[in-house]
């Protein structure tokens, strides 16, 4: 087995790396062809359906059923939620409620990188469906989720993902994602008015632990829905949310919150 040393000085296992590499190619909930992956991860197609064969066995991939493509499995799930299990374990009574209320799909969703993870999907008993999947994977930037988690991290600290999403943007996209993130910060919650999917609108609201954003849950429909009910669903969402965030050992909505905090540094 080939064993690569990083300029660190610690020995990464070839095999396995580019294995994770594949795992990390799946972004799109339709999955990708061999070919894809094998563009993508810069590998022969020999050597990638071997990798993705062993991913298969293992859960961590699925091969759909007129074996065209590959998906991230449910064992890729499972891990998740294994560690995100709190969170998704004190929403969900929340995300009932909404669904109950308003009849729209809710989501529940964590930062991962350039991109928001899915947890949970409660879906509407309305004939309408998104591309969405618990698991995959939407550009942050793109969907109402990402923006309300982004808003709320400090936008002075290069480590921050706000910095980092920002600074990966076109220059000319980043004063109005600036004014778009402030105006979440300002209202408490954002907007995807089909951003992210033709015909969707959704509204996301942050969800807090002790200091920070950890996560969101958004409420999702045709956009003639979403638009017409804006106001009552951002009032039930923030309302969620907070209530999450407090079950998680975030102070209560009165006492001292991120929108103080600046966002005015530049990326």
């Amino acid at each position: 087995m080939k064993i690569a040393r990083t300029t660190s000085g610690k020995y990464v296992v070839d095999a396995v790396s580019k294995a994770l590499d594949i795992l990390e190619a799946f972004q799109a909930p339709e999955g990708l062809t061999l070919n894809a992956v094998s563009r993508q991860v810069g590998l022969n197609k020999s050597r990638t359906f071997r990798l993705l064969h062993t991913l298969a066995e293992r859960g961590y991939v699925e091969r759909s059923a007129d074996g065209s493509c590959y998906r991230l499995g449910t064992k890729i799930v499972e891990r998740a939620t294994h560690v995100r299990r709190d969170i998704r374990d004190v929403a969900r009574p929340l995300m009932i409620g909404l669904r109950e209320r308003f009849n729209e799909m809710v989501n529940l969703s964590v930062l991962d990188g350039e991109h928001v993870l899915y947890l949970h999907i409660l879906e509407s008993t309305r004939p309408f469906r998104m591309s969405a999947t618990v698991g995959c994977r939407m550009t942050s930037h793109k969907t109402s989720m990402g923006k309300a988690m982004l808003a709320f991290h400090l936008a002075d600290d290069a480590r921050s993902p706000y910095f980092f999403h920002l600074a990966k943007l076109p220059r000319s996209s980043r004063q109005r994602m600036r004014k778009e993130l402030e105006r979440v910060r300002q209202i408490g919650y954002a907007m995807d008015n089909e951003e992210n999917e033709p015909g969707v609108a959704c509204i996301g609201a942050p969800i807090f632990d002790e200091t920070q954003p950890i996560g969101a849950m958004s409420v999702s429909g045709p956009v003639h829905r979403i638009l017409q009910n804006k106001t009552k669903i951002a009032e039930a969402l923030m309302a969620a949310c907070k209530q999450v965030s407090r079950n998680l050992g975030h102070a209560s909505e009165t006492d001292s919150l991120p929108q103080r905090q600046s966002m005015s540094a530049k990326a």
